[in-house]
């Protein structure tokens, strides 16, 4: 069975790094959960929520993933029950900072003594505030990313469409985790429960900061790379507009050739048709004019 405890005084952590009926049996045999909290923890991924009951707290909390190499974002999800005697904790995959966090708990006696010191509500207050700012700290790979897009457009790089479309995707994906997350820590900021003491709300309020600060730093980048996008198609557009340009003025410029070629290029009889001569100085003073006619686009800046 995948469930661990650390024990301190009347405290108790329990870490399932699993669900199976093992653990299902565990809870229901020791502890009085609502039947549809022990189902969310064994069913399918959902937005981070929070129940409050008469003695527990139910939370439901997403944690990003990101692969940077791919640009793709990923989704833990831990599931906690929070009482007045206990923390439990639960994760269908093994979570690294929850894990490591728990074991530096079980080896180094001051840090759990620290955080065992205000009871559960502190304890639990910890455990998050732990995993949010390590899950979290992508704000600078974020800024690294569009720092390397905004470089890009100044040196004319092409093929950032893409690039942008990452990225903006990125930022959608975390945009969508972290806001029902802010619901849940504003919601545990005004919680008033019995068998939690007032004085975590501070702790909690300093979670909805975080989420909070997280909101709106995700909502500049996003502001920030719509701006470059805008940016990137217009230089395309402008891009776009220069060659057919220049396609355009050499269109109009071979048309009397091509209109002389035609011409003369039929079985019928024609002026100078019997001077070889003739012809091509024909076709070298149309060829003068063309050199003449861009000669004054280019000089007019219109080419």
């Amino acid at each position: 069975m995948a469930i661990k405890t650390i024990k301190h005084k009347d405290f108790n952590w329990y870490y399932l790094n699993d669900f199976s009926n093992e653990e299902l049996s565990f809870l229901k045999n020791n502890f009085k959960f609502h039947p549809l909290d022990l189902k969310d923890c064994g069913g399918e991924i959902q937005r981070s929520k929070i129940d409050v009951y008469k003695n527990y707290i139910f939370l439901v909390f997403q944690f990003p993933l990101l692969d940077k190499k791919n640009n793709r974002v990923s989704i833990n999800q831990v599931y906690f029950f929070i009482g007045k005697k206990y923390v439990i904790t639960i994760s269908r995959e093994r979570v690294k900072s929850l894990h490591n966090l728990f074991y530096k708990m079980l080896s180094n006696q001051k840090l759990k003594e620290e955080a065992f010191s205000k009871g559960t509500g502190y304890l639990a207050y910890k455990i998050l505030d732990t995993i949010l700012r390590v899950r979290w700290s992508i704000h600078s790979y974020l800024e690294q990313q569009i720092g390397k897009i905004e470089a890009d457009i100044d040196i004319g790089t092409k093929n950032l469409v893409f690039t942008i479309a990452n990225l903006r995707r990125v930022l959608i994906q975390l945009k969508a985790i972290i806001d029902p997350q802010r619901l849940v820590t504003n919601a545990l900021s005004r919680m008033n429960t019995s068998f939690l003491s007032k004085e975590m709300l501070v702790y909690f309020d300093d979670l909805d900061d975080f989420a909070e600060k997280t909101w709106f730093i995700l909502e500049s980048y996003r502001e920030r790379i719509l701006s470059l996008q805008e940016i990137n198609e217009s230089l395309i557009s402008h891009r776009t507009n220069a060659v057919m340009k220049v396609l355009t003025v050499f269109s109009v410029a071979l048309l009397p050739l091509t209109l002389l070629s035609g011409i003369y290029g039929m079985n019928i009889d024609l002026p100078y048709d019997n001077h070889p001569y003739a012809i091509w100085g024909i076709f070298g003073l149309l060829g003068l004019f063309i050199i003449i006619f861009i000669a004054l686009l280019k000089k007019k800046d219109w080419l």
